[in-house]
């Protein structure tokens, strides 16, 4: 019999995990301008990491009020009430994620403007968060090539160390890393061989400017490599098409993400530059 139900033949909608609050265990002041927040409680027991580079969410309060709205049980359990907006969000990369003490590291690059940077400058201890029931999205590196060349800027930072970590001990990896200055340098771990230069914007240069430069006149290794590249999403877009157009390289080599963009305070945390 052919069912008349126009529901049945449509793919059920998929649940979105629902969000978490948790307990903020320690802020600490990393450099200047990096602060490192520890997450826990009851609710961080079933967080999942399933690997490098990958994001989740964090929800901020209110920018005049000051405000969060609390999830609230549901059908399908926590939700956020649906008679208010629902909360602003900024993606993070989990700097580390201690399984055993349900506890997530995530590190915050406090930029001159930005919700998210407000939220992580006046963070403290004791202080409750909400964030999304998951994080999503990963960058596994592939122990088949010879080498990485990887760029970001201090909000790539996290991901950057989370990649490094992950790379097979026969792939050497070439960094490029733009901060605001020698304050701002972190110890980077990885059981690859790698190299890092710090190129520093102090003196005013435009955000970007040093790592597109860096990264366009640095030369590819011999063999077969990728090429990793999150900053600024007009920076990114330049940076691509040079390898692109200039350099002749596939595709399929090249891994890019604007994670922020200059003078947009909502720009998409998914874009990867494909329309270059």
């Amino acid at each position: 019999m052919v069912s008349t139900n126009p529901t049945d033949s449509q793919p059920a909608r998929r649940r979105r995990p629902p969000p978490r609050v948790v307990d903020v265990l320690e802020v600490e002041r990393i450099t200047p301008r990096m602060v490192r927040i520890t997450l826990g409680g009851e609710q961080m027991k079933e967080f999942q990491s399933k690997g490098p580079a990958e994001h989740f969410r964090i929800y901020l309060p209110d920018a005049e009020t000051g405000d969060l709205p609390l999830p609230v049980d549901g059908p399908d359990g926590l939700t956020f009430p649906e008679d208010q907006p629902r909360p602003m969000s900024r993606a993070y990369t989990p700097r580390r994620w201690d399984a055993d003490a349900g506890e997530l590291v995530v590190d915050i690059a406090l930029h001159e403007h930005g919700p998210g940077a407000a939220w992580a400058s006046t963070i403290k201890a004791g202080d409750s968060a909400v964030i999304s029931g998951q994080a999503g999205g990963t960058y596994f590196p592939e122990a088949e090539v010879d080498w990485y060349l990887i760029g970001g800027d201090e909000a790539a930072l996290p991901a950057i160390g989370t990649v490094l970590e992950a790379m097979p001990k026969n792939v050497r990896a070439l960094v490029f890393a733009e901060v605001h200055d020698a304050q701002e340098h972190q110890e980077l771990t990885s059981p690859a061989t790698f190299e890092v230069t710090w190129l520093h914007r102090e003196g005013g240069s435009t955000p970007g400017r040093r790592l597109a430069n860096a990264m366009k006149a640095a030369p590819l290794p011999e063999g077969n490599g990728r090429i990793w590249v999150s900053c600024e999403a007009d920076v990114m877009r330049e940076i691509r098409r040079y390898y692109l157009e200039e350099r002749g390289v596939d595709r399929s080599m090249l891994r890019t993400q604007g994670y922020w963009k200059m003078g947009d305070i909502n720009h998409p945390d998914h874009d990867m530059g494909d329309d270059v």
